[in-house]
């Protein structure tokens, strides 16, 4: 095998970021203009036009002037493993910008072409919105009526099994944004968003029948790099697939007109009965979802287009981890929580997609290995699996496949039925979609196949031939896809007649096969009360598991007992995690029942997935007539899932919808629940329901069991009774506000609970604090309490103060001051006499003064900090001096530690120092230096979109800024390098909140640095340990 390639550091510099001309704005080839031409034919008004002719260019860019390579070419650059070689499957002019494949019960590759991205035929760009999704001037319409576009799908079969894909032909093309088709039930299935569609072929000859059906409506298009896809058929049957990050949907299904439409705002699995027009949101969250991986024992995996980890272990029912400013909150707004992606070492972005492999065909050192790609890197990774209790986490072993050729750019992967893993390389230069210029290069495609050193000679097959005994013979085979497609045989064709027999033969049977015999029964139509009653009991925790999942409502009802068993003796984690997510879905009693057995077992607190599992299908019972809050108090209050996680969060979900009924239910709540410290638990959810909120009407029955239920000296209870207008506790309140020899901690929420009711009796109070000898964590947050007064002569004192006050009171007093327009006049003429330096004005700062929208003011704004951002020349030039001052010399990592203290601190980490606002550099590829000069000279050229800035507008005049953290229905929470969390409710909110494109992190953060500066800086940012 070659020797691993020695990246060259400017290769790397193009491939996260695009070439140094793109940022200096380089003069266009005939080329470019021609792609540019395109892009704007596709504009519908002169803005979006501009904004297209004036895009500089962010993440990985194109870059043409390094040239393709031949395919054969490039299989030679490839470095793998010793036991494993790769090898060229297919490539141009066969297939062109692959970006899906699937295979067929007889072993051929269906490919999907994306020709047409990213631009839909026939519809015009009205706007972009501040992430470059497209706001388009209608939907299209479906096939056959539909603009036709260049994509297609295409068919690829290896007739004499050398590994040589030598026949090809086209199933259908012209199709507009097609992302996945998937061969099953009598035809094709193609995601075409917002449709989509089903393609009959009875005869399976490979022409279609006649126009396709659309099944579903209404995925979202405004970011073709995230709309639906990955189809893929699931073991019960169900058709299966992912919706990225960036497009909402609102899914419904015009054969079934009755179902009520489906709406979710991006990221996730979702699934589609095709026989019973059924469809629903399987699991919530994630991040560009862009693949539905099964396992061997029916597991949902997908990846993630972020760091540090190779994707989502997704359960049924599950809400997870999304970037909530950009993507929006959870459909459930009472979830008060979520998983996190599966755990993993620091590790750089990203591999969006993935397998698990579950064959012999490739050494045993890979099998239950994760196989995902990193496109940004060029190469293809193998991560081994470990338990984490329900669910998983993963360790990278090894780079199966990598190459130095940066038109490698990996976006599928799947094993074939040889037991090879096919890798569908985009293979362009370019891989960023935040540009709207159409610079993509569509002439070229390819497929590799990573396979043993001597490729085993294949015997063609047909499936469709079996019959279903021959059919159940193949469900022993080691290779999983080989499996999987026979399941859909049985499923399609199988003789229901054969399910006795099976039946018989399930209690005997274990390991992988019983579970197939359950999901061929099912396929079979058979799984009944005879089925069931084995699955429920079987020795094999797998077929336990999928016995729980396949039950209906009606199925559960019969087995309620067993169930309720289950939930108090079962343990097998994996087993109790599938209880928790059908308890969630079977309606009533026995749904409900079976939740809160669950959360009587302390053995099951410690795992990642359970606790909160239980709560969500307990909240999903919250309005049904069977739910006895008081009865749940009294039978939780001792346990750790029911008294830490469920009697909390349920008091949550009581206060977050405060209708006198609920209220009610919530003091019965309370009154039931004996233990102080569990009722401490839920006076502080309460409270966090209320969060930046007044109490507009408590009854009495509330209010005496919150009295009851703490100690006078409670901070959760003193806070409820403050936002519920108890003057007396408000007095108190303040009073302790201003008492030094109180607690800390207390006397800051205390603060801000103040300022957040906005209590005319605490201004004064408040501004003692802020002006006072007390800690500087309280100045700061008796300053921010007072944000919600207007009166001018708060900001003149605390500006007056500005110069005897620490870096991190003077970052307080600059941020409130710079929320309204009377304030901020106070501080610019603090500004103009020079008492406040102009540089301690952060630039996001200075955008927001701009927005109060006074002239004379901006005047004033303009004369003092003229054009707040650099231009790409003034970047482009900034790029090339501090690289050559880090290439003449080196640097001194203590003093360069000093310097990341005080400069970057204040939002990164590095070696466990800093604040955690802005990402954690530690895990990032610091060794790199073209990449941290480009993060560091341009930080906006790729913001991730969890670090967006976020500006709001309120109704009071004031102009907020920071990350948005959480937000729900009510209110969202922005943090900032100067406020942890600021709780905003949303009907204060008058515009916003708004994203910006620029970063909060300054671009000209080096300009005030000397040579030896930078050098110990960067020396300290690339060092392995603190100094």
């Amino acid at each position: 095998m070659p020797k691993p390639p020695a990246f060259a550091p400017y290769l790397l510099l193009l491939v996260l970021f695009g070439s140094l001309a793109s940022f200096a704005l380089a003069e266009e080839t005939p080329a470019d203009l021609e792609k540019k031409k395109r892009s704007l034919a596709t504009a519908e008004n002169e803005a979006v036009r501009e904004h297209i002719r004036n895009f500089a260019g962010r993440g990985a860019t194109g870059d043409f002037s390094i040239p393709a390579l031949e395919p054969l070419e490039a299989e030679k650059k490839f470095v793998t493993p010793d036991d494993v070689t790769v090898k060229l499957a297919l490539a141009e002019p066969e297939v062109r910008q692959p970006v899906c494949i699937n295979f067929d019960e007889r072993g051929r590759m269906w490919v999907v072409q994306y020709l047409q991205y990213p631009f839909p035929a026939g519809l015009k760009v009205v706007k972009y919105d501040e992430h470059l999704r497209a706001v388009f001037d209608k939907v299209p319409p479906a096939p056959p009526h539909h603009d036709h576009g260049a994509d297609k799908i295409t068919i690829h079969e290896d007739t004499d099994g050398d590994g040589v894909y030598d026949k090809q032909k086209t199933f259908v093309d012209g199709l507009n944004i097609a992302t996945s088709a998937l061969p099953g039930r009598g035809g094709v299935w193609v995601m075409n968003p917002p449709y989509l569609l089903f393609y009959p072929d009875q005869d399976q000859n490979d022409v279609p029948d006649g126009d396709p059906e659309v099944h579903l409506a209404g995925f979202g298009m405004a970011d073709t790099h995230a709309v639906a896809n990955s189809l893929t058929w699931g073991p019960d049957g169900w058709l299966y697939g992912a919706q990225g990050s960036t497009c909402w949907a609102t899914v419904t299904l015009p054969r079934n007109p009755d179902h009520p439409s489906v709406h979710f705002k991006g990221q996730g699995i979702w699934r589609y009965h095709p026989a019973k027009n059924k469809f629903e949101v399987f699991a919530e969250g994630g991040g560009n979802t862009f693949a539905v991986e099964f396992d061997a024992q029916g597991r949902v995996f997908s990846g993630h287009n972020g760091g540090n980890t190779r994707g989502f272990h997704y359960v049924q029912g599950g809400y997870y981890w999304k970037s909530w400013g950009k993507h929006g909150p959870l459909t459930n707004p009472y979830a008060y929580g979520f998983f996190e992606q599966m755990g993993h070492a620091a590790a750089e972005r990203f591999s969006h997609t993935l397998v698990r492999y579950e064959s012999d065909t490739l050494p045993p050192r890979y099998q239950g290995r994760l196989i995902a790609p990193v496109p940004l890197h060029n190469y293809v990774a193998v991560s081994k699996m470990s338990p984490d209790g329900s669910t998983w986490k993963t360790e990278d072993e090894l780079k199966v496949m990598q190459t130095d050729d940066v038109w490698f750019r990996p976006v599928d992967i799947k094993v074939g039925p040889d037991g090879c893993v096919y890798v569908v390389d985009w293979c362009d230069t370019r891989l960023t979609h935040v540009d709207p210029r159409d610079t993509w290069d569509r002439a070229r495609g390819r497929i590799w196949r990573i396979q043993p050193n001597e490729y085993p000679q294949q015997t063609p097959f047909d499936l469709r031939e079996l019959s279903t005994a021959e059919l159940m013979e193949k469900l022993e085979s080691p290779n999983k896809l080989v499996r999987q497609l026979t399941q859909r045989m049985i499923y399609e064709h199988g003789d229901p007649a054969v399910a006795a027999s099976l039946i018989e033969k399930l209690p005997s049977l274990n390991g992988q096969l019983a579970l197939e015999y359950l999901w061929a029964i099912h396929g079979l139509k058979k799984y009944n009360d005879q089925a069931a009653k084995i699955a429920l009991s079987h020795a094999d925790p797998y077929v336990r598991v999928w016995g729980t999942r396949l039950l209906t409502p009606e199925l559960a009802q019969s087995f309620a007992e067993q169930l309720y068993q289950l939930a108090e003796q079962e343990t097998d984690v994996e087993v109790c995690s599938q209880l928790a997510c059908t308890a969630k879905r079977i309606p009533g009693v026995v749904g409900l029942e079976t939740a809160v057995r669950l959360a009587r077992r302390d053995d099951l607190a410690a795992d990642p997935h359970i606790p909160l599992l239980t709560w969500w299908a307990i909240e999903g019972h919250a309005n049904d007539s069977s739910l006895d809050v008081g009865g749940i108090a009294q039978e939780l209050q001792a346990t750790k899932i029911g008294g830490d996680v469920v009697l909390p969060k349920l008091a949550q979900r009581l206060a977050a919808e405060p209708t006198e009924p609920h209220l009610l239910e919530l003091a019965e709540l309370l009154k039931q629940t004996e233990a102080p410290a569990r009722r401490g638990k839920m006076l502080t959810a309460i409270d966090d329901a209320f969060a930046g909120r007044k109490i507009e009407a408590m009854p009495a029955q509330l209010r005496e069991a919150i009295v009851a239920s703490a100690s006078g000296d409670s901070p959760a209870q003193m806070a409820l009774l403050v936002r519920a207008g108890r003057k007396e506790a408000e007095t108190k309140a303040i009073a302790l506000v201003e008492n030094e020899k109180a607690k800390l901690d207390q006397r800051i929420k205390l603060a801000q609970l103040l300022g957040q009711v906005g209590s005319p009796a605490a201004k004064d109070a408040l501004l003692r604090v802020a002006m006072s000898a007390a800690s500087a964590e309280m100045r700061i947050a008796a300053t921010g309490g007072l944000r919600q007064f207007a009166e001018p002569e708060i900001a003149a004192a605390l500006v007056a103060r500005y110069p005897y006050e620490t870096e991190t009171v003077q970052g307080a007093i600059i941020d409130l001051t710079a929320g309204r327009a009377a304030s901020a006049t106070a501080l610019i003429a603090a500004i103009e006499r020079e008492e406040i330096p102009r540089s301690a004005v952060a630039v996001d700062l200075v955008e927001n003064l701009k927005l109060h929208g006074d002239e004379k003011l901006n005047a004033r704004i303009s004369k003092l900090w003229g054009a707040t951002r650099a231009t790409p020349d003034e970047l482009a030039k900034q790029l090339e001096q501090t690289a050559t001052i880090l290439k003449t010399g080196s640097g001194d990592p203590a003093h360069g530690a000093v310097l990341f203290k005080k400069t970057c601190a204040t939002c990164h980490k590095l070696h466990g120092d800093g604040a955690a606002i802005g990402p954690d550099l530690t895990g990032y590829e610091r060794k790199n230096l073209d990449y941290m000069l480009l993060s560091i000279v341009d930080p906006s050229a790729a913001i991730r979109e969890e670090y967006t800035n976020f500006r709001v507008l309120l109704v009071d005049g004031r102009v907020l800024s920071g990350f948005v953290r959480e937000q729900d229905d009510k209110t969202i929470t922005l943090q900032n390098a100067e406020n942890p969390a600021l709780v905003i409710p949303r009907d204060d909110i008058d515009e916003g909140p708004l994203a910006v494109d620029k970063s909060l992190m300054p671009d000209r953060l080096l300009s005030d640095m000397t040579a030896t500066q930078i050098r110990d800086l960067f020396a300290y940012l690339q060092s392995d340990k603190a100094p």
